[in-house]
């Protein structure tokens, strides 16, 4: 091929000045992607051409894969969760800016559906890692969610990719481990009677999967776990197992997502044994949280820790141990029995809880080691036994949560053996209650089915918004009819009945159990109730009463009837006029039901708020739930923007008053850039809801401080605290309140000489959403479990919604009012040893 002098002189020029840019700095430290592209067409222009065919048997995007954090293989999702999914894909054919979000799902009783998506900026030929926050209201039978690549404004997408999901039953709870090393020591926890419910059937397969306990996450890289960053997707992880991981390893805001969640509820065990392996915890951001320090000065179990080690937990039924040819087979533990009372007409009766004591048996050279540690203040020590050196664990509580710090590693080769280890993870690690199992009658007679676990027996996380009065669970719809299947344990021992357990599995591939759970996101609660009817009375708007509809079509129908042909019958005596006067009637009454059911506020949008402020001792931030409503004159389009919070999450409110066919509307909860939700319609003259979570920043904390006689509360929160009322649980039946009064913005207030006294009913002079009943709720709440013993409350109320969110188009009218629910204080752990735990003990917990 010949070139011309012009030619020529044009690509030495181009040449020229790539390599002239090529010398400049760029953003990104060398040549741009254009640059390069100029510069490979320069000099190996068949390559191109070979490129653009292959190219053009490329798809436009490629999907690699979806996950669903904390899981990095199996995607667990739990009904009415919030999660963080994760999806792997990539553009080839160009730079794409357009959404990555799920078709709609639809929200129940409601007329919303919703799709949940993000920001999608792709760059040519690069892979990217999007995510975002997801809740789906019902996972029976759910295999996977599609979701879309679609351009601004467009109404078709560009791809569709189904994200596979794994539906979690309602009662099983996520335990992750995070070790430094290979996980594969903890598998084996999967099938231990820790996990899994002692009576069921081992074969039984599909009852095994949907029942067990815990789900535990082996992360398939321990040194690059799929921890949330959000602090609200950790609702369904209960159990954080960390043997020697480095802190490090996790990023800021996972380490800030971790502290709330134990806070409000989640417990870390940290695993000793031989090696630093609490070293690497100094001075990180779980430092200040520890029960113990290390000492350093590791010893191994000698021989009477060991055979008290295994005496005070002994294996479970099914996990046979010989008995000793030196022990009486009377001396087996014996039965719990509970004689009857004077008003009662069954006898609980219990099979054997454990079998005989299993010794642990250390190889030669290889002793148990135990790691030296020393306790904190406000710490407990669990010790190996009564009067011994060594702990077997120090423990502490963070909020409501713990931080367990065990002295041995159940991974070790001498506890892995050891049959009463399962026992060991139930109590000490899992502090998981004790089964039980309830029969009618001695030897003869009916059997009563009694429930599997649930939810809040096997994790200690609590959202006041979300768990307060939550009700009873209800059947997920399955592909066939819901029935509840019955197994029975075999018969105790030296003669008694079969005992029935009720395990509640519905019928049909893809049923759930009906279980309950726990931080469920439910609108039909009792504090979203309570702030969905406040609102609704706020706002002055009345839907018309039953009563009044049939008032209106009863005058209507003698009007038009009876009374409109007797009229023209009798008074005009011209018959054929009453169709004539039908459409005026119909016109008239349509016009007074307007009339009559307008409602003029005098702005031409407005909104209610009513928030719940949930803290706990010590912790700068706190958990805000807002249930707010809009009002408009006509019809409106809302968008409900968080610009300075990354962790709000949002969704339409059910108002309680949705009709089965009728029109569905479409809106859009958006995680980034900012997190908004969008397409927020309120229908003329009528209310519209929303509900919305985040974690909020405070300036500090409140907290009680002192000893008995001598107590003060520290008011850091920056808030108003009116009508603040202080709530004890002094035993399981005995709550004393005691009324204080307004406490004001970085005040302290003496307990001192303040008389016990209940709160006022209500709350007087306030022009907005009417928070006392939200706060009779908030007082007398309470699960009566031993973690919740010697809990310290306080509630309170201060005027205004809390500072955040930006509507869009902005109200003419915006009030509310915000309740704090402030945990100052609880007990110490329980004691793994006490009657919750081991129903042989003779102590409570």
């Amino acid at each position: 091929m010949k070139l011309t002098v012009a030619t020529l002189v044009i690509l030495i020029a181009c040449a020229a000045s790539v390599a002239a840019r090529a010398q400049e700095p760029t953003s990104s430290g060398g040549l741009t992607s254009a640059d390069e592209e100029r510069l490979r067409m320069l000099s190996d222009p068949e390559a191109i051409k070979k490129d653009a065919e292959k190219n053009k048997l490329r798809p436009p995007f490629e999907f690699y894969r979806s996950q669903v954090a904390p899981s990095d293989v199996l995607p667990w999702v739990k009904a009415r969760h919030w999660h963080g999914m994760t999806v792997e894909l990539r553009a080839n054919l160009d730079d794409y800016e357009g959404s990555l979000q799920s078709t709609p799902v639809p929200i129940p009783e409601t007329s919303w559906d919703v799709s949940f998506g993000r920001e999608a900026r792709l760059v040519k030929e690069q892979r990217s890692r999007l995510g975002m926050a997801i809740l789906l209201p019902r996972t029976a039978g759910l295999k996977d969610l599609p979701v879309e690549l679609i351009r601004t404004g467009a109404i078709r997408a560009d791809q569709v990719y189904l994200a596979a999901v794994r539906p979690l039953a309602p009662q099983q709870m996520l335990a992750l481990v995070l070790t430094k090393e290979a996980n594969g020591g903890y598998a084996a926890w999967s099938r231990l009677n820790a996990t899994i419910p002692a009576s069921i059937d081992r074969s039984d397969t599909q009852a095994v999967d949907l029942l067990r306990y815990y789900r535990l996450i082996l992360p398939l890289e321990p040194d690059k776990p799929l921890l949330p960053t959000h602090p609200l997707t950790w609702t369904a992880v209960s159990h954080i197992v960390w043997d020697g991981m480095e802190p490090d390893v996790i990023s800021v805001s996972q380490q800030a997502a971790l502290v709330d969640w134990l806070h409000w509820g989640g417990q870390l065990v940290v695993m000793g044994g031989a090696g630093p392996k609490f070293s690497v915890l100094r001075e990180s951001f779980l430092d200040p949280y520890l029960p113990a320090d290390s000492t350093g000065d590791g010893r191994a179990l000698d021989g009477d820790d060991l055979r008290a080690l295994a005496d005070a937990y002994l294996p479970p039924p099914g996990i046979v141990a010989p008995a000793p040819a030196a022990v009486d087979a009377s001396q087996a533990p014996s039965p719990f029995q509970r004689t009857p009372g004077p008003d009662e007409e069954n006898v609980l009766r219990r099979r054997p809880s454990y079998d005989f004591p299993d010794p642990i048996r250390p190889e030669a050279g290889r002793p148990v080691q135990a790691a030296g540690l020393r306790a904190r203040p406000r710490s407990v020590v669990v010790p190996i036994r009564e009067g011994g050196e060594v702990p077997l664990a120090v423990e502490r509580r963070v909020g409501r949560g713990r931080i367990t710090m065990l002295a041995v590693n159940p991974t070790d080769p001498a506890l892995t053996a050891w049959k009463g280890l399962d026992t060991l993870i139930r109590r000490v690690i899992l502090r998981r209650p004790e089964e039980s199992v309830v029969a009618l009658g001695m030897t003869s007679g009916p059997i009563q089915p009694v429930r599997s676990m649930e939810g809040p027996d096997l994790s200690w996380y609590r959202i006041a918004a979300r768990d307060v009065g939550a009700p009873s669970p209800a059947p997920e719809p399955g592909p066939e009819s819901l029935q509840g299947r019955v197994a029975y344990s075999p018969p105790p021992p030296g003669g008694g009945q079969a005992v029935g357990i009720d395990y509640g599995i519905p019928a049909g591939e893809g049923a759930l159990p009906n279980l309950a759970g726990v931080a469920e996101w439910r609108d039909e609660a009792r504090i979203p109730r309570l702030c969905r009817d406040a609102l609704e009375q706020s706002s002055g708007i009345k839907v018309p009463s039953s009563s009044f509809v049939l008032k209106v079509i009863l005058a209507y129908v003698l009007a038009v009837a009876p009374l409109n042909w007797l009229i023209c019958r009798v008074v005009l005596r011209r018959r054929e006029a009453a169709w004539l006067v039908v459409p005026a009637l119909a016109l008239a009454f349509a016009v007074g039901v307007e009339r009559v059911a307008a409602y003029d506020l005098g702005f031409d949008s407005a909104g209610d708020e009513l928030d719940v402020l949930e803290l706990q001792a010590d912790h700068p931030r706190g958990h805000l739930s807002r249930f707010g409503s809009l009002y408009s004159t006509g019809h409106g389009r809302y968008t409900i923007r968080f610009p300075d919070d990354p962790t709000a999450l949002a969704l339409p409110f059910a108002t309680g008053r949705s009709i089965a066919g009728e029109d569905r509307t479409t809106s859009a909860w958006r995680s980034f850039p900012v997190p908004a939700l969008e397409d927020f319609t309120v229908q003329p003259r009528s209310l519209a809801m929303f509900r919305a979570e985040q974690m909020l920043a405070l300036p500090g904390s409140i907290a009680i401080e002192g000893e008995a006689g001598k107590r003060t509360i520290r008011n850091g929160s920056g808030l108003e605290l009116r009508d603040a009322t202080l709530v004890e649980f002094l035993g399981p039946d005995e709550v004393r309140e005691t009324y204080l009064g307004t406490i004001a913005r970085d005040a302290d207030f003496a307990l001192e000489g303040v008389e016990p006294k209940r709160a006022p009913a209500t709350v007087e002079g306030f022009d907005g959403p009417d928070p006392s009943m939200l706060l009779a709720a908030l007082r007398r709440a309470g699960e009566g479990r031993p973690e919740d013993a010697g809990e310290v409350r306080l509630t309170a109320w201060t005027p205004g919604p809390a500072a955040g969110p930006r509507i869009e188009p902005a109200l003419d009218r915006h009030r509310g009012a915000t309740v704090v629910v402030a945990h100052l204080g609880y007990g110490p752990p329980p004691d793994p040893g006490g009657r919750h735990y081991d129903l042989t003990a003779s102590r409570t917990p």
